[in-house]
């Protein structure tokens, strides 16, 4: 559904960009991508709190490049947080998160952004990824819908029923945790794998009972279908999202003290998108991407503000449960460590920038 990687700054279609500001906001990378990539190098076995400090000095000539899915280069251009820094900067953009995990396979990008499946495929299948920074959006994103004139009210009502996803994503972390929470597991339902697109389409036909959908589509969906309804009790955990690097991208000092400042950057960025929530909306989805106002208000209004959160126990735990969670689902084969895809060292980064 998603078009390839685009580079920063081409023309696309408004469907291509409508679709690349969903995938913005969920970060959404398929399952398939745990298959392949090769394993991290020697930093990735130290404990994710065991490192806590980063060089500062960025040498003349340092360059990141940035693999961006919608929302780190608007951000940072608004806020003016991507002037003077002391780095060149090579934009890349993806319309989808596992073409930037493939750029990362192909060291072809430095750092990118992710929601919170990709850290447990990588520790799955042993890809070079280390998260440096992570934030909590607000729940709402996603939507667990019925078909119209169905009689689910609830989650647990889900059993034995077709429950459409986007298998591998975090669509799919969405339903398993929503029916973990009533003690379901998603052999319980019978999962019904379709592109993220076409779930409003099946729903209204019929094909399916129920199906996690996206913002906006969710609230057209609903209002085209007035006798549909949202499932109770679905998850309600925020939306965790990730900056992400590699071992090998952090082994070099000169890109090591590069992210540094980029993680403040960003953190700032975030601080002013969410205080000027209408001049983003105005400048970034309506101007640029020609999404309408009242689409984009959806898209944003369930997306701040954002909470930065340490890189600690606490952190790693939550990512921890959700890789036990695709294990015991039967979606993995076997039980992995989350922690050695973590790294500490910018959380200092996060709290100056906050200050």
């Amino acid at each position: 559904m998603f078009t390839p990687a685009l580079r920063a700054g081409r023309g696309r279609p408004r469907r291509a960009a409508v679709l690349a500001a969903l995938s913005a906001l969920l970060a959404v990378t398929a399952l398939a991508a745990c298959s392949s990539g090769s394993g991290s190098g020697s930093s990735a076995e130290k404990p994710a709190t065991a490192v806590t400090s980063y060089p500062t000095t960025i040498p003349a000539g340092t360059k990141l490049r940035v693999g961006d899915q919608g929302s780190l280069k608007p951000a940072l251009d608004l806020s003016g947080q991507s002037t003077g820094t002391p780095y060149a900067v090579d934009w890349s953009t993806f319309a989808s998160g596992p073409l930037l995990l493939e750029a990362f396979r192909a060291s072809a990008v430095d750092v990118g952004y992710v929601a919170d499946t990709p850290p447990v495929l990588a520790a799955a299948s042993g890809q070079d990824l280390a998260v440096i920074a992570a934030w909590h959006n607000p729940p709402g994103q996603l939507v667990l819908a019925t078909r119209p004139g169905s009689s689910i009210r609830t989650v647990a009502d889900l059993k034995g029923k077709k429950v459409a996803i986007s298998t591998g994503t975090i669509l799919q972390a969405y339903l398993l945790r929503s029916l973990d929470s009533v003690n379901l597991a998603q052999k319980d339902v019978d999962v019904v794998n379709l592109a993220i697109t076409d779930i409003p389409n099946a729903l209204a036909r019929g094909d399916v009972d129920a199906g996690v959908t996206v913002q906006p589509l969710a609230t057209t969906y609903l209002q085209a279908n007035p006798t549909a309804h949202k499932v109770d009790g679905a998850d309600g955990s925020p939306i965790v999202q990730y900056l992400i690097t590699t071992h090998k991208v952090l082994s070099d000092p000169a890109r090591q003290a590069a992210l540094g400042d980029f993680v403040k950057r960003w953190v700032k960025a975030v601080g002013w998108r969410d205080g000027h929530s209408d001049d983003y909306i105005n400048k970034y989805y309506v101007d640029q991407l020609k999404v309408p106002v009242a689409t984009a208000k959806v898209l944003v209004g369930t997306g701040v503000p954002s909470v930065f959160v340490p890189i600690d126990t606490t952190s790693i735990g939550d990512a921890q449960k959700l890789a036990d969670l695709f294990f015991s689902s039967g979606v993995l084969p076997e039980k992995v460590d989350i922690s050695k895809v973590f790294d500490a060292r910018y959380n200092s980064a996060v709290k100056e920038a906050q200050q």
